[in-house]
């Protein structure tokens, strides 16, 4: 799974991408074409890098500039070193992008035989990034221009002198084609600089942190950026909250509509596609386990496009999903409220029964949210929901663990708390106590 696939997941990503401060768009072309990292020991040596430059960031953050704004003279010349690779004679203009590239390898001390390949493209010593065939390069190229400056309409001295032009680009084409390999390596590896200290630079700005690898999920302090960034312009705080989770073991969270569920579910999946992406994490601390695949099944799937109804979607996508937990991969499935558009009984069914489906795999990872009582044998999660505060009421979005698999009902409460219509809210109240009478 390439990050271009999972950039528009509606678990938030857009938010810390858009937020990257990338210096080339070949950085940007890079990343979006990064391969899902699915084994811990390549993930942690993304991040053992990644610390390195964070704590450049902490320790010299002038150097850190100078670096950035040396990479924004990094250009795409990928098509030129592959032209280069495949035995062309490049023109001038290849010949350019190739130097300029080598120059700006060489002052970031990138790559290896940058000095060799500055050489063969600066043989005046000049050191500028511009490119010319030089006179230097052929005492028969001077002899020729010279006389084509004296005599300008001869048609023989200029065939001559495109020929000599022509003899010198395949020349130094053929001198550069030993560095090919190595130019296009140095290529990536200023890309990955230039990925690299904007993800060092957005950990200290958004107070993202380097999680550790384990065999299970563990996560304190979480909190989604984007959410926390809206609810900052409203002048309002996130509350951060703990999770944990392992494979073999499914769990549900419980709690009222406006506790926070969805978001929580969100924010699982977000940090998952980081980790395995090896962006910095919007938690306190984290233990991570890699998954083969993530799954994210949420919110009304209605798909005018096919003539879907949000109910049909969203059994065609959780189907896909058992599917893929069916090949034994190690899965990662959130699903957020399934069944939620049908009614209650059916709903109950569907969602308990999908719980027992799916109950027996090692190696999927299950967390769902639901608003249906259902009893399982995994862990159930609840939002504390409304407490005692100093101004009456306030929602608290922390989850804790509990033994009673009991939806709670504050939904009415919450309406109340909002002011809504004290009349309709208490008629609710009347009907729904003489039904459980």
């Amino acid at each position: 799974m390439k990050f271009r696939e999972i950039v528009d997941s509606p678990c938030g990503i857009r938010y810390l991408f858009d937020g990257l401060e990338l210096q080339s768009g070949y950085a940007r072309k890079v990343l979006l074409d990064r391969e899902m990292m699915t084994d811990a020991s390549q993930i942690d040596a993304a991040y053992a890098r990644l610390r390195t430059y964070a704590d450049l960031v902490l320790a010299d953050r002038r150097r850190v500039e100078d670096m950035r704004f040396r990479l924004q003279g990094l250009r795409d010349i990928s098509g030129t070193l592959a032209s280069l690779a495949d035995g062309a004679t490049l023109d001038e203009i290849e010949f350019f992008e190739i130097k300029h590239m080598a120059i700006l390898a060489e002052s970031l001390a990138m790559g290896e035989q940058m000095d060799a390949v500055i050489g063969i493209l600066d043989p005046d010593g000049l050191k500028i990034g511009t490119f010319y065939l030089y006179d230097s390069y052929s005492v028969e190229l001077r002899r020729l221009r010279d006389a084509v400056e004296q005599d300008p309409d001869d048609s023989q001295l200029q065939e001559d002198l495109a020929n000599e032009e022509d003899r010198l680009k395949k020349a130094i084409s053929d001198m550069l084609r030993p560095y090919a390999a190595s130019l296009r390596k140095t290529l990536r590896d200023m890309a990955e600089l230039d990925i690299s200290l904007a993800m060092a630079v957005q950990m200290q700005v958004e107070g993202l942190t380097i999680p550790s690898s384990g065999c299970e999920t563990d996560i304190i302090g979480m909190f989604h950026p984007g959410v926390r960034a809206a609810l900052k312009a409203k002048g309002r705080d996130f509350q951060r909250v703990d999770f944990s989770f392992r494979r073999g073991v499914p769990a549900t969270v419980i709690g009222a509509n406006m506790g926070g569920k969805t978001v929580a579910l969100k924010t699982l999946c977000m940090i998952q596609y980081l980790w395995q992406f090896g962006f910095g994490l919007p938690v306190a601390s984290a233990v991570m386990t890699p998954f083969d695949d993530i799954r994210f099944c949420i919110g009304d799937e209605q798909d005018e496009k096919t003539g879907l109804s949000s109910f049909a979607a969203e059994m065609q996508r959780i189907d896909q999903a058992i599917a893929v937990v069916e090949t034994g991969i190690r899965v990662l499935l959130l699903v957020d409220e399934p069944a939620r558009t049908t009614n209650p009984v059916e709903g109950t069914a569907l969602v308990a029964a999908l719980l027992e489906r799916l109950s027996g795999k090692p190696e999927l990872a299950l967390v769902m949210t639901t608003h249906y009582t259902v009893e399982h044998a995994g862990v159930c999660w609840r939002v504390l929901g409304l407490v005692p505060g100093t101004k009456g009421r306030t929602m608290d979005y922390r989850l804790v663990q509990t033994t009673s698999h009991e939806v709670p009902h504050e939904a009415l409460n919450i309406a109340r708390e909002l002011g809504i219509d004290a009349r309709w809210i208490d008629l609710a109240d009347t009907i729904m106590k003489q039904q459980y009478e």
